[in-house]
C-alpha cells in the first residue's frame, strides 16, 4: 500500500530536464513510484502546484539555533529538507575545558538554556538526533572550534602538541561522520593561523576523504592572494573543495574584475582537474561578526582582554584607522549600510543602524561600536552585524554561475519565543524564498529548473548526501510543494519575522512536517553522516 501520493503537480525532478506532470508515491522514507500512482493513506492534490526536491542548504549556520528550535521553523516553511553546518569555521564540537564556555555562550544566546553535555563530535551528533530534528542535518568540522579546544585563542606559538591535537579533533570528527574541514580565516582565531598549520590540517582531512570548505581569508584587497591559497590548500589535501559565500563586497578596495577574476581562477583549476566549486546568497546584505572589523593586536590575548583595552581612549583612538578590515565600507562614512541583529546587551537596538544607535547614544558611530564590543566582554564575538553588500548586478552573475549552489549563509528561527527576540534579519526567514520569488520569477536571473537544481540537486551532490536533491525512485521523499506563481515573502529588514506564503506543503524522508503551510510539530530529520 502507498503510504503518501502527492497528486497531478508539475514535477521539476531536480536534473535541470524540463517539468512534466505526474503523480509521486512514497512508501515509508522512500519515494517507490513517479507516474500513475494507485491510491494512498495519506493523498495531496498538487494540481497547478510544482513539486520538486527539497532544498539543500550548502553553507548553513543554523547549528547556532537548532538546540534552540529543533523544529526548524523559519526554514523547512520555505522548504529547505537539509542543511549543512559546521561553517566558517564555527562548529559545536569538539570542546573541551578550554572552549565549552565559548560555545555554551555562543548557543545561549540564541536561545539555548539546556546544558552543553557532549565533547567529542560524535557526541554532538548525537545529541542532535537525542530530541529529535524535523530537517536533515550535516555538519563539517570547524577549524576555530579545533583551535579553541587546543586551547589556541590568540596568536600564541603552535606547537608541536597543539598540533597533534588538532589532528586528533579532526580524525574523531572525520570517523564520527563529519563532511570534512571548514575554515573561517577572517574570524578569530582562525585569522592567526599559518599556511604551514592549514596544510597540516586539510592533509588530515584529505587522509579521511573529507571536503575543504572555507571562508577565505579576504574577498576585497587581497582576494587574488586568499583564493590562491584556497587553492594550494586543496591540492595539497589532495581533496574536493567548496568556497563558501564566494563574492566580493561592494565599495571595498578590491581590484577591478576582482570577482570575475578570482572566479576565473577557480575555473582554470577546475579545467586542470581540480574538483573545486563554488556557493553563493541570495541578498544584497549578508551577515557578520561584529569582532571581524577589529585587527590582530587587541585580539590576541581573547575577547575578554579586548574588551578591557576598549576602556583606553588611546586604543580606541588608534583603532579608528586600524580597523579597516572585512566591513571596510564604514571607514568611506558608509555606516547607514551597518544593522545590528544580535547582541548579549543593547537588545532594544536590534535591526537598528549603527547611525540610528549612535544617534540615541549620543555619541559617533565609532564611539557607539566600541563601547558594544566593551560591554559585550567575553562575549563579543556573539555580536552578529547584517551589512549591506552587494549590488544587484553582482548578485546576478554569482548566482547564475554554474558551478555555483545557492545558500543563505543565515540560520533557522522562528516567530515565537525567545529566538525569535535575538533574531531578527531576513536570512532567517525568506532567503530560499528569495531565489523562488525574486531571482526567478521577477529578474528572470535563473529559469526554475535551474534554481532547484542549485538549491537541491547539486549541494546534494557536492556534499555525497545520497538519495537527496533528486526526485528518483530510491531517493529519499525529501519533497517541498510549492506554487511558483504566488511564492512570496512578506518579510522586510524592519520586520523580518514573518513565514512565507506560497508553500504548501514539505515532506522530509516521507513524513509531512509542514502542511497547508503550517508546521506539523514531526520531527523525522537525520543526522547524515559522510559516507
Amino acid at each position: 500500500m502507498i503510504d503518501l501520493a502527492i497528486r497531478n503537480g508539475w514535477v521539476i525532478d531536480g536534473t535541470r530536464k524540463e517539468r512534466f506532470r505526474a503523480d509521486i508515491g512514497v512508501v515509508g522514507e522512500k519515494i517507490v513510484e513517479i507516474g500513475r500512482v494507485p491510491t494512498a493513506l495519506n493523498e495531496i492534490d498538487a494540481t497547478g502546484l510544482i513539486v520538486s526536491p527539497g532544498f539543500v542548504d550548502p553553507h548553513s549556520h543554523s547549528d547556532f539555533t537548532l538546540h534552540s528550535n529543533r523544529e526548524s521553523h523559519s526554514t523547512i516553511r520555505q522548504g529547505v529538507t537539509t542543511e549543512v553546518v559546521g561553517n566558517c569555521g564555527f562548529s559545536n564540537a569538539p570542546l573541551t575545558d578550554e572552549s565549552v564556555g565559548i560555545v555554551a555562550a555562543r548557543l545561549k544566546s540564541y536561545a539555548y538554556e539546556g546544558d552543553v553535555d557532549w565533547r567529542t563530535f560524535g557526541e554532538y551528533l548525537e545529541s542532535l538526533e537525542g530530541d529529535g530534528i524535523s530537517a536533515n542535518v550535516a555538519s563539517f568540522v570547524g577549524h576555530n572550534s579545533i583551535r579553541a579546544a587546543a586551547g589556541l585563542v590568540g596568536d600564541e606559538d603552535v606547537t608541536d602538541v597543539h598540533l597533534r591535537t588538532m589532528k586528533g579533533f579532526i580524525a574523531e570528527a572525520m570517523e564520527a561522520g563529519a563532511l570534512g574541514l571548514s575554515t573561517g580565516l577572517e574570524y578569530a582565531p582562525g585569522r592567526y593561523c599559518t599556511r604551514a598549520e592549514l596544510e597540516f590540517l586539510v592533509t588530515e582531512a584529505g587522509r579521511h576523504n573529507g571536503i575543504y570548505t572555507s571562508h577565505v581569508r579576504n574577498r576585497d584587497s587581497s582576494i587574488f592572494e586568499s583564493i590562491q591559497e584556497f587553492l594550494d590548500l586543496a591540492r595539497i589535501g589532495d581533496l574536493p573543495a567548496q568556497i563558501s559565500h564566494f563574492n566580493v563586497r561592494h565599495d571595498t578596495n578590491a581590484p577591478e574584475n576582482a570577482w570575475k577574476r578570482a572566479t576565473e581562477m577557480m575555473m582554470d583549476a577546475r579545467r586542470s582537474g581540480m574538483d573545486v566549486e563554488a556557493d553563493t546568497t541570495p541578498f544584497k546584505t549578508g551577515i557578520g561578526k561584529l569582532t571581524a572589523i577589529l585587527p590582530e593586536w587587541i585580539l590576541k590575548d581573547g575577547f575578554g582582554e579586548a574588551a578591557n583595552a576598549l576602556k583606553d581612549n588611546l586604543v580606541r583612538d588608534r583603532l579608528r584607522t586600524e580597523c579597516d578590515r572585512y566591513w571596510r565600507f564604514v571607514h568611506k562614512g558608509q555606516w547607514d549600510r551597518l544593522r545590528l541583529s544580535s547582541s548579549p546587551n543593547f537588545q532594544e537596538f536590534k535591526a537598528m543602524s549603527f547611525p540610528e544607535i549612535a544617534k540615541l547614544m549620543k555619541k559617533d558611530e565609532w564611539e557607539t561600536t566600541f563601547d558594544i564590543l566593551m560591554e559585550a566582554g567575553e562575549d563579543m564575538d556573539e555580536i552578529i552585524v547584517v551589512g549591506t553588500l552587494f549590488t544587484e548586478e553582482h548578485l546576478a552573475e554569482m548566482i547564475s554561475h554554474p558551478e555555483f549552489s545557492l545558500g543563505v549563509d543565515g540560520y533557522t528561527s522562528a516567530t515565537h519565543g525567545r529566538l525569535s527576540e535575538v533574531t531578527v534579519n531576513q536570512q532567517a526567514y525568506c532567503g530560499h524564498i528569495e531565489y523562488l520569488a525574486h531571482h526567478v520569477r521577477e529578474m528572470k536571473t535563473l529559469t526554475l529548473e535551474d534554481a532547484i537544481y542549485k538549491m537541491a540537486a547539486k549541494p546534494a551532490k557536492r556534499f555525497g548526501l545520497a538519495g537527496r536533491g533528486e526526485i528518483a525512485v530510491g531517493n529519499f521523499a525529501d519533497l517541498v510543494v510549492f506554487d511558483a506563481a504566488n511564492v512570496r515573502t512578506r518579510s522586510t529588514v524592519e520586520e523580518p519575522r514573518v513565514y512565507p506564503d506560497g508553500i504548501r506543503c514539505v515532506s522530509v524522508n516521507g513524513t509531512i512536517v509542514v502542511d497547508n503551510g503550517t508546521h506539523t510539530g514531526k520531527r523525522p530529520g537525520k543526522v547524515l553522516r559522510r559516507n
